[in-house]
């Protein structure tokens, strides 16, 4: 067992969730190398990323052991999960739908969340299930009523999801109700998120968001393209909402999706792989779900 005694730089790391032996640990990624802290009662902290955030400013990052990890988890399981629809410019333009004048959002739940190299199930019956590759500002801090020149003060980091999308249960409008969100986007599995929160210094923005089906580029959009950008969609969230330390709102997705695009939509066998510079990779292989 390594043990590492060198300083950490708390403003520029990775951290990831792992099955470390038959448990659930976080994990810094450094090096090709996985890190965590020595348990000693902290195992509440150490086995929930939530308690981890809410903690970070408490932990002692200067003695770190290596690790074996076996399998990168999710790195989240927020208690909330806030995506903006219709939120860059291009993805407004490719299906004709007028950008909305405040942040208009929708939710997904946990059981839509899945980790880096896990599989999206295709629902059955479903033909038209779709990608959107997006970025996850994770929330670090406890917050409510944010002005927008707060707001980045209550961003730990970011992460990659994977907003799949149900189009064929998602459309048509059901008038005068509007969209089917909730089996449009909350199927089980239709949140990929991963592979790991990197701190808000690793990544520079305006970003650029890459999705790739097979090895083909789908999708390739920057953040400067947002309708709203961060700083505005925690301040509109967060009025009566609070905040807290892991949850997560996307940024919205640029153009290039199967439904507005003419590209082809998910098939059993694809693999689909989202990049955003200074995060990293997430990568997904899609199946079709069996008949019971």
């Amino acid at each position: 067992m390594k043990v590492f005694m060198r300083p950490i730089n708390l403003l520029s790391m990775l951290l990831g969730m792992a099955k470390v032996g038959s448990e659930r640990r976080v994990v810094i990624v450094r090096d090709h190398s996985f890190l965590s802290l020595p348990q000693d009662g902290i195992e509440a902290v150490l086995s929930d990323m939530k308690n981890f955030l809410a903690a970070f400013k408490l932990l002692r990052l200067d003695s770190l052991v290596e690790v074996n990890v076996e399998k990168l988890l999710a790195p989240l399981t927020p208690r909330k999960i806030f995506l903006p629809a219709v939120n860059f410019r291009s993805h407004s333009k490719e299906s004709s739908t007028k950008p909305p004048e405040e942040p208009y959002f929708f939710t997904k739940f946990p059981n839509a969340i899945i980790g880096p190299e896990e599989e999206i199930i295709l629902p059955q019956g479903s033909s038209r299930v779709d990608y959107e590759g997006e970025i996850g500002i994770v929330i670090g801090k406890k917050g409510k009523y944010i002005p927008r020149e707060r707001a980045m003060d209550y961003v730990f980091g970011y992460t990659i999801v994977n907003d799949v999308s149900i189009r064929d249960m998602q459309y048509p409008e059901r008038h005068p109700y509007g969209l089917n969100w909730v089996l449009g986007k909350g199927v089980d599995t239709a949140l990929p998120m991963g592979p790991w929160i990197a701190t808000k210094e690793e990544v520079k923005w305006p970003a650029k968001i890459i999705t790739k089906v097979n090895g083909e580029i789908r999708q390739e959009g920057i953040t400067d393209d947002m309708i709203f950008g961060p700083e505005e969609l925690i301040s509109y969230v967060s009025r009566g909402i609070t905040l807290e330390p892991g949850d997560i709102i996307t940024t919205g997705t640029p153009s290039g999706v199967a439904e507005f695009s003419g590209n082809r939509y998910l098939a059993e066998g694809d693999v689909v792989e989202v990049t955003v510079d200074g995060i990293g990779t997430l990568r997904n292989r899609v199946k079709r779900e069996q008949r019971q």
